[in-house]
């Protein structure tokens, strides 16, 4: 008489192991145009949550802390772009297209050196990907 809840059981976690695994497969649903690259190989905004610096030596670093959205995703590329006194961060994300992961937030912290050599001293702004920031005086 045990046997028949533990088969109910059993058939309950097939069920959702198989669910997710279909929901980690599936398609995001988005068309490339035609003559463009995939998001996958451009990469994608990394999911950021905060951003602070802070000054070691001579030398100053975005700490920025985020979450990817699965254990495969790896920051791929970070640009910076100096506009007055601005310092524009894009951090973007890729993941290997044929490693199956769950998909669960998982965090991440990044120290980005900043570059500063031939900026006048003043105080600056470092925002990255549009969205968190913070300021730092450079004297």
């Amino acid at each position: 008489m045990n046997l028949k809840p533990i088969s109910k059981l059993n058939m309950i976690i097939a069920i959702i192991v198989f669910t997710m695994l279909v929901a980690c497969t599936s398609s995001s649903g988005t068309q490339a145009i035609p003559g463009s690259e995939s998001p996958e190989k451009n990469g994608n905004p990394a999911m950021v949550d905060s951003v602070t610096i802070e000054q070691r030596d001579k030398h100053f670093y975005a700490v920025i802390n985020g979450f990817y959205p699965d254990a495969c995703t790896y920051v791929s590329s970070v640009d910076q772009v100096v506009k007055d006194n601005t310092i524009s961060i894009r951090l973007l994300t890729d993941r290997p297209a044929e490693v199956m992961c769950a998909t669960m937030l998982t965090p991440f912290t990044v120290d980005i050196l900043l570059t500063i050599g031939g900026l006048m001293p003043q105080e600056y702004t470092v925002v990255v990907n549009e969205g968190p920031s913070t300021t730092f005086l450079l004297e």
